[in-house]
Parts: structure tokens; sequence; C-alpha cells
């Protein structure tokens, strides 16, 4: 009884499988499906129409390449004041900070002692004049007497002897004149250049030795700015280069400079090349020692080929833009060069003129036909909108590798 009953179920689980089999094949789809409207059949509805895209004519624009550094500001001019001789500070003309003019007194030492030297020579020197006046009155005579026979010639030549000494006194009084003025005058200070002192190190009436600092002075009215690069751009490298430069201190404020020389040596340990730029500072905004990031202006195209970023897709390290010609769409490789401010600098591959897809890259096909739509009319194609293009950025902007440098674009109106 027990195996005759296992054999019955096994029989009708046959038959079921058997009927069930036999309806699908009578029906040419599940049977779950049979009810389903006609129109649902096949999942996906009819092919679509030709997608929707901004496109924009390329236009050339004025390409700058920029290669960034960093630099130290120094005064154009700069000296620490010292003395050179020693003494004793009787004046001090300046005060710290001051705007001071080339010749202004900044110290005086006292000069007691070096105006008595003056006063000596000067003594001196009247002294042998005197003394010559009246030599060379004696001689006078002695010469006359000598004509009519009363003198001798021996007291004419003694006589012209003496005169000849002191016209040699007083020319070496009149020596030590001028070098008593000339040390008169290393006991005041001043300045060699118009500029800015600093602060002051030494008092009123204080000792100072030979080369003890008594202040500095900068001439801040321009400054140089010292900055390196790398030695491959040697060859392109030339005085008169604009350089732009900003400050940790005037965040908004951009310093614009030339390039003023060229070190001919290149520094070994890190083959860079020195540059020193000068910078205009009337306001004397730039202090010597700051430190200032920097942009210089390599070279410049006027008439270059420039696209959107958005424009660009980016495959490997191949970049891809999609011309439409005929609302047919062509794919072509490009090449790229300097890219800033969301301009892209195509150096081959394109020509200005040409119309390119902008926006909607991502669904374009080579040999599709497209929809097109300039640039910003504001397609209504939900997959071309400003949100959808926000929530799916293009290729080009997540993976395309930076040029080398940077560059500002600005397209020709």
């Amino acid at each position: 009884m027990r195996a005759s009953g296992q054999l019955a179920v096994i029989a009708l689980l046959g038959a079921a499988g058997l009927g069930g089999w036999y309806a699908y094949q009578s029906s040419g789809q599940p049977a779950a499906q049979q009810g389903a409207p006609a129109g649902a059949r096949g999942g996906r509805g009819g092919p679509t129409g030709p997608a929707t895209v901004e496109v924009d004519t390329v236009k050339t624009g004025r390409i700058v390449e920029v290669r960034e550094s960093v630099g130290t500001v120094r005064a154009f001019e700069s000296i620490t004041v010292t003395a050179r001789v020693a003494g004793v500070i009787d004046k001090i003309g300046f005060d710290e900070g001051q705007q001071v003019k080339a010749g202004d007194m900044l110290v005086q030492l006292d000069a007691a002692e070096r105006q008595a030297d003056i006063d000596q020579a000067i003594a001196e020197a009247s002294r042998a004049v005197a003394l010559k006046n009246e030599i060379a009155i004696k001689l006078e005579r002695a010469q006359a007497l000598n004509r009519t026979g009363a003198g001798t010639s021996a007291q004419v030549e003694d006589l012209t002897a003496q005169l000849k000494s002191l016209e040699g006194s007083i020319a070496s009084a009149q020596a030590q004149r001028k070098a008593a003025e000339a040390r008169l005058e290393d006991l005041t200070i001043r300045a060699p250049f118009n500029g800015r002192v600093g602060t002051r190190s030494v008092s009123l009436g204080a000792y100072i030795a030979p080369g003890t600092r008594i202040t500095s002075l900068d001439d801040l009215s321009k400054i140089r700015l010292d900055f390196a690069v790398p030695e491959n751009l040697l060859g392109r490298l030339q005085p008169g280069q604009t350089v732009n430069a900003i400050s940790a201190a005037y965040k908004n404020r951009i310093f614009k400079g030339k390039v003023s020389t060229i070190d001919p040596r290149v520094e070994q340990t890190t083959r860079t090349a020195r540059l020193t730029a000068e910078f205009d500072n009337a306001d004397e905004a730039l202090k010597p020692g700051m430190f200032l990031s920097v942009a210089l202006e390599v070279s410049t195209k006027d008439d270059a080929v420039v696209v959107p970023e958005e424009a660009i897709v980016s495959e490997g390290l191949r970049h891809i833009i999609y011309p439409v010609k005929d609302n047919k769409v062509e794919r072509r490789v490009i090449v790229i060069g300097q890219r800033q401010g969301g301009k892209v600098e195509v150096v081959e591959g394109l020509k200005a003129g040409e119309t390119i897809v902008v926006l909607g890259v991502q669904r374009v096909r080579p040999g599709a036909e497209v929809n097109a739509r300039p640039l910003g009319s504001g397609a209504q194609d939900p997959q071309s909108t400003p949100a959808a293009n926000r929530q799916q950025p293009s290729r080009s902007t997540l993976h395309a590798p930076n040029a080398i440098g940077t560059a500002q674009a600005a397209e020709a109106k």
C-alpha cells in the first residue's frame, strides 16, 4: 500500500508539470504575462528621437602661459648706517621710521678736537703767508740793491730760498687743513640716498666705535623680488616679462612688476635659475623680507583656439571633442595646451569657427543625429538641464590631467 501511494503522488506531479509546459508552449509566453497589455510587451518602449545637446562656436582668445613660484622682497637700495670713526654722539638728526632725503644729517659726533685741528692748520697757513710776504719784500729790495751794486748776489739767493721754503710751508698747512676738514666731515653721518630709516641702536652721548650699527636705511619707493624657476625655461626667459605677485597681507591686491635681471648661473642643487623683478611701491605696502606668491608670464598667444572645459572628454591620456555638422556628431582626438578659468587651449585637432557639443557630450555617439541648441538657450531636455549636468559632471572636469603650468584665456569678442 505504501509503495502504491508514492507512485500515485509521483504520477500526479508529473501530470501537473506536463500540463504547465503545454500551456506555455501554446501561448508563447509565461502565463503570468498573458493578461498584460500589448503595448507593455518587450519591456522598453520603441526607439527614441535624437538627443538634445547644447553647442557653441569655437572662438579664438588670448592665452598667457604662467609659471608659478615664490619669492622674497628686498629693498631697491638698502644699507646699515655705521660710523667710520670713533666718537661720542653729539646730535641725532632723525626719528625712527622717518623718511629722509639724500644728504640729510643722521648723526653728528663730537667735533671739538677736529675743529681745533682745522683752526691750527689755518693759523699755520696764515703765519706762513705773512712770513712769505715779508720775505718777498726783502727779496725785492735785495734785488734792487744788487742791480745798483750796493747789494750782493748771496743775499738775493738766500732770500729766494727762504721764499720757496715758506711757499712749501703754506702748501703743507693748507693740506693739513683739508685733512682736518675731511676728518671733521667723517664725524657727520649723512643719508646717501632717499629712503626710510629704521630703528636706531644708539643714544645721545654714547661712545661708538667704527662699524657700530646706528640704524638702517631702505629705499622703498621701488622693491626687488627674488624668485627661482626651473632651468628648462631658460630659453624662454628675457628681461621685461610681466610678473604678478600676491601677499597674504593683501589678499585682494595683485602687484605687477617686470623681470629686471636673470642670474647667469644655475643653482646646481635645485637646478633653478634665479630671477629678479622690480615693482613700483609708492605706498610702501611691500616691505623687505616679505614672502610673495609669484606668477611669471612666460609667453602669450593672442589668437589661440579656446573651448569650454565641459566640451572635452578625457579617455586615458587622450582628449576627445565632438564637432557637429549638419546635425551629425563627429568624434575627434585633440591636443590641448593651457587651461584657466574654465577655458582650454586646443593646440591641434580643431579650428576656429567649427561647432562643438558643450553640454550633453555623455549622450552622443559618432555619426548620430542630435537636436542642437545654442549654448545657454535653456533646452527642455531633462538630461541637458543645468541640474542634470550638475548631477553628472563631464568626464573632462573630473579626469582631465592638469596641463603643465597655468594660463589665462579671454575669448575674443
